[in-house]
């Protein structure tokens, strides 16, 4: 597919502040889907990137960004990775099994993009072949979850969180905020994994991932509207839900003593005022990206074993394209074929192939001739 692209807002090019600006909720994302039905495009959203998959221009898709977000053109273009044709569905298929994420061989992004695509899928009529190409990506990155040690004790940026919680005091007390959302519903299992820890955890709404561990001993669930009647207790403040504004201030604390706060979110959940307090530490996203790189320096190998699956799966998947293509053209093959000779036709694959595929197309040939 020539005409497949992929505009690219992602971790390595883009701190998280600019990445906020294409964080889009699910009422913008419809929208903006809606607004280029036509090309089939799917959108992926995760607090380290933002990918638009579609069929058109790099062009289109960089314009289509810059409506949607308010910014310029010109200061997009500097930060985009574009992928068109055969590396874009390369890049997808990176994207899906984990060796393109900020911690690399992470299991969330995998789910992120089944839901983008389900999300695209329900709302608008993808074309054949972009379903072909997310149907192929998904199935690749569970073959290469299976087949490599990328996902083996596996690290994400939840995993990570919980462990600074964890190690920040002997006895901690962690107040979770966006407890029920996809990273915080995570961060929490990890949480109560260590015995040190005990959870106070908030959400807007106490949905079913809260719902079956409420009778852990070591979680208590609080409204979220009592969140700052309940701080001064806590040593810990991990924030991670996908509000648009701050869900904690510096001008509502009346102190941040030796506190640690983490902000997993995108755009950012806590004040960044809040460091300036007297003996507070903020970490966010940025901050993980160091963290994650030993992770990361230990999978090389599985990820050189997983390209190579990527490379294999890819070629199989354009194969199954221009076939999809060519099927309309069978009928009244056998006839069109019968007015060229065997020889014209076996001349004009020699002018056309390459050595490699020619001698594919006479051993081919040969064994129809043993029948």
């Amino acid at each position: 597919m020539k005409n497949f692209t992929c505009i690219s807002i992602n971790h390595k090019l883009c701190g998280q502040s600019f990445r906020s600006l294409f964080t889009f909720d699910s009422s913008q994302c419809a929208k903006l889907l809606f607004d280029v039905k036509d090309l089939s495009p799917v959108l992926i959203c995760t607090c380290n990137r933002t990918e638009l998959y579609f069929c058109g221009t790099p062009e289109e898709g960089i314009r289509l960004l810059c409506n949607h977000s308010g910014v310029e053109v010109a200061q997009l273009k500097r930060k985009v990775m574009i992928f068109t044709g055969r590396t874009a569905i390369k890049r997808l298929y990176s994207v899906a099994c984990g060796i393109e994420s900020l911690v690399i061989g992470e299991d969330e992004i995998l789910g992120q993009l089944r839901r983008a695509y389900d999300f695209s899928r329900e709302r608008i009529v993808l074309s054949s072949d972009v379903n072909m190409i997310f149907q192929g990506a998904i199935a690749c990155a569970k073959k290469i979850k299976t087949q490599t040690e990328l996902s083996k004790t596996s690290v994400s940026t939840a995993t990570l969180a919980a462990k600074e919680a964890a190690h920040y005091k002997d006895d901690v007390k962690v107040m979770l905020l966006g407890a029920s959302g996809e990273i915080g519903s995570l961060v929490l299992k990890n949480l109560l994994s260590y015995k040190n820890v005990t959870v106070l955890a908030t959400a807007r709404s106490h949905k079913n991932a809260l719902e079956y561990i409420s009778d852990d001993p070591k979680l208590e669930l609080i409204p979220y509207e009592k969140r700052y009647q309940r701080i001064g207790e806590c040593d810990c403040i991990i924030s991670a839900t996908s509000s648009p504004h701050y869900t904690i201030t510096a001008d509502m604390l009346e102190n941040a003593a030796d506190r640690l706060f983490i902000d997993l979110a995108v755009p950012r959940d806590i004040d960044p005022a809040v460091k300036r307090l007297t003996r507070a530490r903020l970490i966010d996203m940025d901050f993980f990206t160091e963290l994650a790189k030993e992770n990361n320096a230990r999978k090389l190998d599985s990820v050189e074993r997983s390209k190579l699956i990527i490379d294999e799966e890819t070629d199989e998947l354009e194969k199954q394209l221009m076939f999809h293509d060519f099927l309309p053209q069978f009928e009244g093959l056998d006839k069109r074929l019968s007015e060229v000779s065997a020889k014209e036709l076996f001349f004009r694959l020699k002018s056309e192939l390459d050595s490699q595929a020619f001698s594919k197309v006479i051993d081919i040939i040969k064994e129809y001739g043993e029948l």
